[in-house]
Formats: C-alpha cells, structure tokens, sequence
C-alpha cells in the first residue's frame, strides 16, 4: 500500500518542485540579470515588479487551466446530450471527483492518472487539454494586460524592468472577450476531433460569447472591417461598423469554408443534401472559422486559416490514433488564433502614426496591400490539395476485392457441391 502512494505521489512532487523552482528563479533570479545590464537599478529594486508579473501569470494560468478542466467536461458530455452541470465523475465506475482531484494538472498527477476507486486509468488527454487552454488563454491575457500586442492603442507603458500591469475597465473586458471567444475555439475543436457533429446548444453559446458583446460594446473590434481607414480610427460607439463587421466575418468565414470544403467535405450539398454527413461538416466548418474572424476580422482570418492547416499537419504526428483532417484543422484554429492575438501588433500592417508603427507588411489586415490579401487566399485555395482526408477510392477497392473473393469462395463451394452430388449419384447407380 505504501508503494503504491509513493508511485502516485512520485509525480506530483515532481510537478510542484519544478514549478517552485520556475517561480523563485524568476523572482529572485531575473532581477539580477536585468540589474547587470542596468548599473542604475538594483536587484532588490526588481523583485517586487518581477513577482507581480508571477502573481498575473499564476492567476491568468489557474483559471486557463480551470477553463480546460470544464472544456474537457464539455467535450464528453454535450455531445451525448448530457447535462454538463454537476460534479467530474469517473466514466467507468461513475465515481465522483474529490475536490483535490478537481484541480487542473495536478490533480491528475496526483491520482498517476488512475481514478481513485475502480484504478482505471484515466486519458491522459485531460491534462493535456488543461495545459493547451491554459496556456493559450494565459499568453493572450498576459500580452493583453501588459499592453504589448493590441494594434491601434495608445500604450502608455514604460517597457524597461518596471513594466507594470495595466487593469482598466477596457482591457478586463478585451482580456474577458477574447479569453471567452478562444474557450468556444476550443470547445468546437475538441467535440469536432472526437467526430461529433457540434451541438446546437454549443453554437448558440457560441453566438452568445462571440457575436453578442461585439454588439454592444464596439470597442471590441480593436481593428476596422475596412481596408483603408485614417490614423485616427477607434471602434468607440461605432455600432453600425460593429454590425458590418459581423456580417463581413460570417461572409468570409462562409468562402473560405467552401475553399476548404474541397479536401474536408469534397461531398457537401446545402440545396440538394442539407442534411448530409458532408453538409453537416461543412456548416461546422463555417461556425469553426467563424470565431476568429469575428475576433480579428475578415482581413487576418485568412492568415489564420492558413496557420492554422500548416499546424494541423505537424498534429498528425503526435496524435494517436490518426484523426480526420477536419478534426486537426478544428483544434488547430484555438492554437492559430492565439498565435494571431499574442502577435496581432506586430502582424498588423503599420500606419502613418505612432500607432502600430512596428507591424508588417506580408500579413493581411486593415492598412495592408490587397495583393497580399490575394496571396494570402491563394494559399487558403491550395490547403485542400496538401491538407485533405485518405480518398475512399482504396477502401472501395478493398471492398470489391473482398467481394469478389467472397463470390470466388462461394462459386468454388457450388462446385463442390456438385461434385460430391455427382459423385453420389454416380455411387447410387453402381449399387443399383
């Protein structure tokens, strides 16, 4: 007995001595670092700034990886028709949850990833899913809070070792909107690479959390639906833009998932088969790639389309067992909207002012060149011939050949027959 709580314990003392070690090498170690290089700043001066940035990081992780932690009940449950509120239980033995096994990671490396009644083993996908949307929510919100990705803001934020957090009425609800939009990226992925179709409640939350605060708060857009606007643009109050702006999301949602509809759903007929299999892939498709072009616009969505393919490909490698591709495309988009948002202001064509002046210009947004819009939708057109699902001309193949040999035993059995018939009758007759 004692060996087995040892086993079990083994790596959560190795979690939390790691994590331990991270934090105070940041805290106590990084100020001295930083001091060798500044001869007017003391270590002593950088510890307080430096465990500021840990406590934001720790409460901007907890709650990523609380948010994965539910994910992960979502992704089980909705797609069954299951109601998603009560208590984690065990899907083998239906034991409920500890509490101290409800925390996100740790509680599952405190069990060594068996339930504590029946000893089964528990998926290691539920870590891992915590660790994915805690990371992608936490490096969102701290860019966010620390001012260091939003195009078209005016920072005021000193960016030497005494960068500080700045927590405003604007930001918490930026920070609120995106963490929320990238949590229903996840959702739809994880039930997408299970092969469930996405439920309806999903898509009306979706809606909800997407859709619904844009709305009513404008400022949300961050960036404008056109191509070519002044310097001095702000989303404030501006409520009909707010509305153009989700009209054109769902339109170029809408393209580019019949662009990829070539490799992901080649069958997909909304007049003549809307409920297909293929249909319905299809409109799960629009919803999926609905999300980041509401959160950064019609402009950068096509780029976040094509990273989002390129990861999809390198997850082929490491998922096991293989997935079909529309399934990798879905859990790519969270991890390709996050690298959009972290990186927005330096993807983010440059303009004439103090505002965004460090973007770029190859990345498509408000600003930038249409020909590089055009490039970026030629890329977007060509992941279906590099990106797409094993044709089912083999497995029809195979199938023929199995029916033919099928038929080929079958006929030889018939032969057999008769030639034991024959060789009855023939015995009856020499008898008679």
């Amino acid at each position: 007995m004692s060996r087995r709580r040892r086993s079990i314990r083994y790596p959560l003392l190795i979690a939390v001595a790691g994590t331990t070690a991270a934090i105070v090498a940041y805290i106590f170690g990084l100020p001295h670092l930083q001091a060798r290089d500044n001869p007017l700043v003391s270590p002593s001066e950088l510890i307080v700034p430096r465990a500021i940035d840990m406590v934001v990081f720790l409460w901007c992780f907890w709650v990523g990886t609380s948010v994965g932690s539910f994910l992960n009940v979502v992704a089980w449950r909705m797609p069954r028709g299951e109601t998603i509120n009560g208590r984690s239980h065990c899907p083998r033995c239906q034991a409920q949850l500890r509490a101290r096994d409800n925390i996100p990671i740790f509680g599952w490396l405190a069990l060594g990833g068996r339930c504590y009644r029946c000893r089964l083993p528990i998926s290691i996908r539920y870590p891992i899913v915590e660790a994915a949307v805690g990371s992608t929510i936490t490096a969102v919100a701290v860019a966010e809070i620390y001012q260091l990705n939003l195009p078209r803001e005016v920072v005021h934020v000193h960016n030497g070792p005494f960068r500080a957090p700045v927590v405003d009425g604007k930001i918490l609800l930026t920070v609120l909107y995106h963490s929320a939009a990238l949590a229903v990226a996840w959702a739809c992925g994880l039930i997408r690479l299970d092969g469930n179709r996405l439920p309806g409640k999903l898509v009306g939350w979706a809606a909800m959390l997407t859709v619904l605060p844009m709305l009513a708060y404008p400022a949300l857009m961050v960036v404008p639906w056109q191509m070519r606007v002044g310097p001095s643009w702000r989303p404030d109050g501006l409520y009909v833009d707010a509305i153009v702006r989700l009209v054109t999301a769902f339109a170029a949602a809408t393209i580019l998932a019949r662009y990829l509809a070539r490799g992901f759903c080649p069958d997909a007929d909304p007049k003549l088969d809307p409920l297909g299999r293929s249909t319905t892939r299809l409109i799960d498709l629009i919803v999926i790639l609905s999300i980041p072009a509401i959160v950064v616009g019609w402009q950068a969505s096509i780029a976040v389309t094509v990273i989002a393919a390129i990861f999809a490909v390198g997850l082929n490698v490491w998922l096991r067992p293989p997935r079909e591709t529309l399934g990798r495309f879905a859990i790519a988009v969270p991890l390709a909207l996050a690298f959009q948002l972290v990186f927005w202001r330096h993807l983010h064509a440059p303009t004439t002012d103090r505002l965004g002046g460090d973007g770029s210009w190859y990345w498509p947004s408000d600003n930038g060149q249409p020909w590089v819009v055009l490039a970026w939708v030629v890329a977007v057109m060509l992941i279906p011939f590099w990106l797409r699902d094993d044709p089912p001309r083999r497995q029809v193949s195979d199938a023929a050949d199995a029916s033919v040999e099928a038929l080929h035993e079958t006929h030889q059995g018939h032969e057999e027959d008769d030639d034991d018939l024959t060789d009855q009758a023939l015995a009856g007759r020499d008898r008679g």
